[in-house]
């Protein structure tokens, strides 16, 4: 016998818990959640958990505007968990460093031109003011830009509070369950099977990131995305070593409240090699370094890598499938998957519910594919 229930989300990441979690909480009764491994155990977990719209952005545009509307939502998101879930995300407002090198940086002044025509906070900090804010840091800079509406949040506890905050709610998420098939009504996606269950559903979403394309292949379409790996290395010291998370040349610095220093990362086309090479641990122990020389005799603790998934024209792919009624996809976030994730899932359930997405997803239209 099959389990039937309303809608079926595959992929348990920080994209399909907020899509259960915003489901459940405009009254969706029966949601199931499929994973192939665990809550969070991919990209989500992998992350550095910046929320860095300006530092990271090319320019004005239609992905913009989406990823400042997903740097608001946290606003509003982070005591909405709380509640939910009694978990703290570590949602911290404290902006974000861009440093200069001593040759200064074309490519930061004219990002500091162009949003200050939008009317963006960034600010330009000489080598005295960086020094009074972060006194740790290496002198040889030559000042920096500071954004200080770019945030940042403990990707982990965001991952876990969605999913906690999607139970409270009804939802049942069920790890270890990779999806090997769907089931069919006529033009109609009315289901899918796992090894263990086989479900159906009025409507199913697919939130399988990196993988995408190895589920497309299930439906027969294809689904321009491949992982993106990006290796990162790990110290946790006694107390926080920085005060904002810093972008230098070659990479960036994350501290967490626990006294935690993530420093990260590359981007590398290897397919699905989950490996942390010796030139990664290598490049971010000398950045860290470079960055902050007081971090020689620190200890070491882990490194690792996951694989972001990158789409053919680097924005994501958000919405229905045609062709497949009852089928959407949400995915091809690749280096913004904690920023946008939340209200990814917001739109994603406005949408489902027949509902106007409370801000346009029309550039990410799975049709320019195609799909």
């Amino acid at each position: 016998m099959a389990e039937t229930t309303d809608v079926i989300i595959v992929g348990a990441g920080v994209v399909g818990c907020s899509i259960a979690f915003h489901l459940a909480q405009k009254g969706v009764k029966r949601v199931v959640v499929l994973d192939r491994g665990e809550i969070g155990g991919e990209a989500s977990g992998a992350a550095a958990g910046m929320l860095a719209p300006q530092c990271e952005a090319a320019g004005p545009g239609p992905f913009l505007d989406f990823c400042l509307a997903a740097r608001q939502y946290y606003e509003r998101l982070a005591p909405m968990l709380k509640d939910f879930a009694h978990v703290d995300i570590e949602y911290l407002s404290w902006g974000i460093l861009y440093l200069l090198d001593e040759e200064g940086d074309e490519a930061a002044e004219g990002r500091y031109r162009w949003q200050k025509e939008l009317g963006l906070a960034v600010e330009r900090l000489t080598p005295e003011e960086v020094g009074k804010l972060e006194p740790g840091l290496t002198k040889e800079i030559a000042g920096a830009l500071f954004f200080p509406g770019d945030h940042h949040v403990n990707n982990t506890e965001l991952t876990r509070a969605l999913a906690q905050a999607a139970r409270a709610l009804g939802v049942d998420i069920v790890e270890g369950s990779p999806v090997t098939g769907f089931l069919y009504e006529g033009d109609r996606v009315a289901g899918v099977r796992t090894p263990q269950e086989i479900y159906t559903a009025g409507q199913v979403v697919l939130c399988t990131g990196a993988w995408s394309g190895q589920i497309g292949a299930l439906l027969g379409r294809r689904i321009p995305v491949e992982p993106a790996r990006g290796q990162i290395l790990y110290a946790e010291l006694a107390e926080p070593p920085l005060r904002h998370p810093v972008w230098g040349r070659g990479g960036y610095l994350v501290p967490r409240l626990n006294g935690g220093l993530v420093v990260g990362s590359n981007v590398e086309y290897v397919g699905f090699e989950k490996t942390v090479t010796l030139g990664g641990i290598n490049l971010f122990s000398s950045l860290a370094l470079a960055l902050l020389p007081g971090l020689a005799g620190q200890p070491f603790t882990r490194a690792w890598a996951g694989f972001r998934p990158h789409s053919k024209d680097g924005l994501p792919i958000i919405g229905p499938l045609q062709d497949l009624a009852g089928l959407y996809i949400a995915t091809g976030h690749f280096r913004n998957g904690i920023l946008l994730g939340p209200l990814t899932g917001r739109l994603v359930a406005e949408m489902m519910l027949g509902e106007s997405p409370s801000s346009s997803l029309d550039a990410f239209s799975p049709g320019r594919f195609g799909l």
